[in-house]
């Protein structure tokens, strides 16, 4: 067996557990400097980190910097602002869900000429403190754990925080506003490819941006994108956790951050004036439909355009602050009402998510043999690997297929007692 090569890497910063707070200072404060001028930021948190150290990466990152966040914002901006959070989760097969929202709305990424990429269906909260903001990401995290068992904990999570303020408030509804926001994704997977997990999808994402590929159609794609080389300033913090000889973590992930770390990304302040906006888009579709009626140009070219005129309308009209404010307090309410009514139908999620759980494991269980049996004998290494994961793989599926056993007989015994009463 030949011994591996040796690469060298090069990184902003090397902690550990013990100097985990000098990350803060260094790369950290930076977003939050920069919020309160208008840029966005964007901090990816990915790797296979310990109990311990989530623990420790939401005392010591997220509660920090948004108490940071917030101290900023509030000392630095006199004007009147809007300050909104937003939780997403993604699922491995490219879904996505609102955990904010009380309704399962259908979420997609836009592109507005002015405000940039925008998730289309996604809830905003209003909050007012960074004890309220906080509140809510832990809320949303305990939501998740208490799914551990399940599909959830190979889900990866998006938490943002918006910021909006209005630079000219004594113009009233012509001021001009300042906007920015910043994106805090929590990936699951590792990097290399024997991560019972799966691969993260920042892996995938780099590899695209890489070849020049176009992104997949997928919602959590697309914002890593975006995130990695659009209007915004990142920060990646890639945990690590040294597994002796057999390691093929560590070698992949530090090749994937100094991918990362290569990167370019084009951040410019945010500012906009809303009615400016609404007017000059009010004034192209007027002249479009003008050519239209004269028939003029292409007639699917025409109302293509118009489409996407009314939809860049609408989303101006939905970030008014008003809209916002209301829709928040429906949310609010729906959710202090959903807190109060148990969810008797919680046994059906549960055996979903059980079973959505079992079928990705089977589908990675014959992919996996399907390799095996394909490459034979190959690279002595690279065979005791791959029948090291189609064990892991068989000792899941076992395990899940127990647990799902028990949840069906649990469901089944919940309606014995509803027919009974």
């Amino acid at each position: 067996m030949t011994a591996p090569e040796e690469s060298s890497f090069s990184f902003d910063q090397v902690v550990t557990v013990d100097n985990f707070q000098s990350v803060h200072a260094e790369l950290l404060q930076p977003l939050t400097d920069s919020m309160s001028l208008g840029y966005n930021g964007a901090l990816l948190i990915c790797g296979v980190p310990t109990e311990s150290f989530c623990s420790l990466i939401d005392r010591s990152i997220i509660k920090q910097l948004l108490a940071e966040l917030f101290s900023r914002i509030l000392s630095q901006v006199k004007e009147e602002l809007l300050i909104s959070v937003s939780f997403l989760q993604f699922y491995p097969d490219g879904s996505a869900v609102d955990v904010l929202s009380p309704n399962r709305q259908t979420l997609k990424l836009v592109t507005h000429p002015v405000l940039g990429s925008l998730v289309g269906g996604a809830c905003e909260v209003c909050v007012c403190s960074e004890e309220e903001a906080s509140a809510l990401y832990e809320t949303c995290r305990e939501t998740l754990k208490a799914r551990a068992d399940s599909m959830s904990n190979r889900c990866s999570f998006l938490f943002s925080v918006a910021v909006e303020w209005k630079l000219h408030p004594e113009e009233e509804e012509e001021s001009e506003m300042c906007r920015s926001r910043l994106q805090l994704f929590g990936l699951a997977g590792g990097a290399s490819r024997t991560d019972l997990r799966g691969v993260s999808p920042l892996v995938k994402v780099v590899d695209q941006i890489s070849s020049g590929a176009s992104t997949a159609d997928q919602l959590l794609p697309l914002l890593l994108h975006d995130a990695l080389t659009g209007n915004s300033r990142a920060v990646l913090i890639y945990c690590i956790n040294l597994q002796g000889l057999l390691d093929y973590e560590t070698p992949s992930a530090l090749a994937l951050a100094q991918k990362v770390r290569g990167l370019v990304n084009k951040a410019t302040v945010g500012r906009w004036s809303p009615r400016a906006a609404e007017r000059e888009i009010r004034e192209e579709i007027m002249a479009l439909q003008t050519m239209m009626m004269s028939q003029a140009g292409s007639e699917v070219q025409n109302t293509h355009r118009l489409a996407e005129l009314s939809q860049n309308l609408q989303i101006v009209k939905n970030q008014s602050w008003e809209r916002r404010r209301d829709e928040s307090k429906k949310i609010k309410s729906k959710t202090q009402e959903r807190r109060q009514t148990p969810n008797r139908n919680w046994h059906s999620s549960d055996h979903r998510e059980e079973t959505d759980r079992k079928k990705y494991l089977q589908d990675q269980l014959k992919l996996e043999m399907e390799e095996h049996i394909r490459e034979g004998k190959g690279n002595v290494e690279k065979v005791m690997e791959r029948v090291a994961r189609i064990q892991e793989l068989k000792e899941a599926l076992r395990e899940e297929t127990l647990k799902n056993g028990v949840v069906t007989e649990k469901s089944d015994l919940s309606q014995q007692v509803k027919h009974c009463v």
